[in-house]
């Protein structure tokens, strides 16, 4: 059996696992993310996108899409934390020396959690960010706020995105640096009030003059440019959005499967064959999505940026419509559909939106 069959066949396993944990602890949710965490660490989850120097597994971008995929089936949260967790142990591991390689890797032996803080509010997220990092002797002083980052307060590392103040603030200009999550100067604030966003824990992250080595920073200012896939985040939310919506249709179906012949199913089916059409041309523009991806075609950004609106209008007609059709609704409600509808919200949020896909979508549009 291959790398990437064993995982996905270990992962059809922890579903079941993960859907029984989130259920148990609701009400807990730091509780169910750690239990979670343990199981996914041992199967090796934590570090599906790094070489097998830092004990990856080597596999494809396209095979970890479809990993993070199913594992949203199970959770839209847990998958959402997995990915980001991903995302920023491969962004030091394309970018640190051997001395930092090592202790890195004896870190996700140790199975401790990275969390990605770049996201600032209203701001360009590529790099025009008001997080700073300037050098004092010896020392370098970070300080600045991060919003919407996932595993706030949950995290053992922080990997932070930060102008260095040298000339015009760019890609060129841009650090990124690792903070220790226990450092005190490092405070975890609730502002952005994604309370959906469950086991993730989705809150903003404010550096208190963070004073770091220089063992602590990535690579050199504008290493970020060279990053392999840039895109994988985006590529891995639009996933998630798909196995949300797996889940849904599957809750549902078997929900209504129970009552057909007490229900005018006449709309349902309209509905779903809706849905159909969608979830397919949804599959197809993230394909394009992978395989067009930069570096490879100049359009990637256009087919990305498709690719992520439709997987937002997806996962939103997909909840909504099961919450309309199962005829249970309100906020208050333990209904599942309104969980899952608020999980595919909170991952609406993230960069690239819905509503700044679409804007530039439309403004593409005018231009040709």
């Amino acid at each position: 059996m291959t790398h990437k069959n064993l995982l996905i066949s270990t992962e059809k396993k922890l579903i079941r696992e993960i859907q029984a944990f989130a259920d148990e602890y609701q009400n807990n949710n730091q509780v169910s993310f750690y239990k979670i965490w343990s199981h996914l660490t041992e199967a090796g989850f934590h570090r599906l996108l790094v070489n097998t120097s830092f004990g990856g597994s080597g596999i494809g971008l396209k095979d970890y899409v479809n990993i993070i995929r199913l594992l949203a089936s199970a959770d839209g949260s847990v998958a959402l934390a997995t990915h980001v967790h991903n995302l920023a142990v491969k962004i030091v591991s394309e970018s640190i020396d051997v001395h930092l390689q090592k202790q890195v890797t004896k870190w996700l032996d140790e199975g401790n959690i990275f969390a990605l803080a770049r996201s600032e509010f209203e701001r360009d997220y590529r790099y025009d960010f008001a997080t700073r990092i300037f050098q004092d002797g010896s020392t370098f002083i970070l300080s600045g706020q991060k919003d919407f980052c996932t595993l706030a307060g949950l995290a053992d590392h922080y990997v932070v995105f930060a102008q260095t103040g040298i000339g015009n603030p760019s890609m060129d200009t841009l650090q990124i640096c690792m903070v220790n999550g226990n450092d005190p100067k490092v405070e975890v604030i609730k502002e952005n009030g994604l309370d959906s966003m469950v086991a993730s824990s989705t809150y903003s992250i404010r550096f208190n003059q963070c004073e770091l080595d220089q063992s602590q920073l990535v690579g050199q200012p504008g290493d970020i440019k060279k990053l392999t896939n840039p895109d994988t985040l985006t590529l891995g939310i639009c996933a998630i959005n798909l196995g949300i919506v797996d889940r849904v249709l599957d809750l549902f179906k078997n929900k209504i499967k129970k009552c057909l012949d007490k229900i005018d199913n006449r709309g349902i089916f309209h509905w779903l064959g809706q849905v159909d059409v969608m979830l397919s041309g949804t599959e197809l523009l993230l394909d394009k999505s992978i395989n067009s991806r930069p570096k490879l075609d100049k359009e990637s950004g256009t087919w990305l940026r498709r690719a992520k609106a439709a997987s937002d209008i997806l996962a939103n007609e997909v909840t909504e419509g099961a919450i309309r059709y199962s005829g249970i609704d309100g906020i208050m409600s333990k209904n599942k559909f309104v969980y899952l509808r608020n999980d595919s919200r909170a991952a609406q949020v993230m960069s690239p939106s819905s509503y700044k896909s679409l804007t530039s979508l439309g403004a593409k549009m005018m231009e040709n």
